[in-house]
């Protein structure tokens, strides 16, 4: 199954990417250009798993499996970020304090931070097969704790953007996004995780799209 989906997200992320370029070229908004950024390193995530069993076992297919954990630290923090900056376009009270447009950009590199200190030097990958598909995965799992914390963050803004405007679809997304990661990944790999995450994305864009 992994051998079909994988590369079905791979040109569903292909697609978000080149819309979000298309917006970025008719407004110039620099959330588009850090959704941009995100969705790039989702392509690339599910390109790499995608290509696994082609390139097959070995150091090649561990390096481009650990640049997928590099991205993920150094992108996913942005979105604090884009939250913020949606919650203020939409008159979200809070979200238009100078002091918290600059507490975000700070939570945003701090995440960045830790992420790179964390897995730069203590990342130890191990292959592993699942639904189909061979990729490389952290020896020793544990809850991705700051990429929840991303998620909450965003959760919150897409609740209070609800509330204002009456959109509700970048909570839904982010509901959505953490109830399928939440699902166990020895039984469906990353598979749900990949659909779940193009879905949030999806929604963080529209929310843009509509605010503009």
């Amino acid at each position: 199954m992994g051998a079909i989906l994988y590369p079905l997200y791979t040109v569903a992320n292909l697609v978000l990417a080149t819309w979000s370029i298309s917006l970025w070229q008719h407004s110039h908004h620099a959330n588009i250009l850090l959704l941009l950024l995100v969705v790039a390193g989702m392509t690339y995530d599910n390109l790499i798993v995608s290509l696994g069993r082609l390139i097959n076992e070995g150091s090649f297919l561990k390096l481009l499996n650990r640049l997928r954990f590099l991205l993920h630290d150094l992108l996913i923090p942005l979105l604090v970020v884009v939250a913020v900056k949606l919650a203020s376009a939409a008159g979200v009270f809070w979200a238009s304090k100078p002091i918290l447009f600059s507490g975000c950009w700070t939570i945003t590199f701090g995440l960045i931070g830790l992420g790179l200190v964390t897995n730069l030097k203590h990342l130890e990958l191990a292959p592993i097969n699942v639904a189909g598909s061979l990729r490389y995965k952290p020896k020793n799992s544990k809850p991705p704790i700051p990429t929840i914390f991303i998620a909450l963050l965003v959760g919150v803004a897409g609740f209070y953007i609800w509330r204002e405007i009456q959109w509700p679809w970048m909570f839904v997304g982010t509901v959505v996004m953490l109830f399928g990661n939440a699902l166990p990944t020895k039984i469906f790999g990353s598979l749900v995780g990949s659909a779940v995450d193009f879905v949030f994305i999806l929604a963080l864009l529209t929310t843009h799209i509509v605010l503009s």
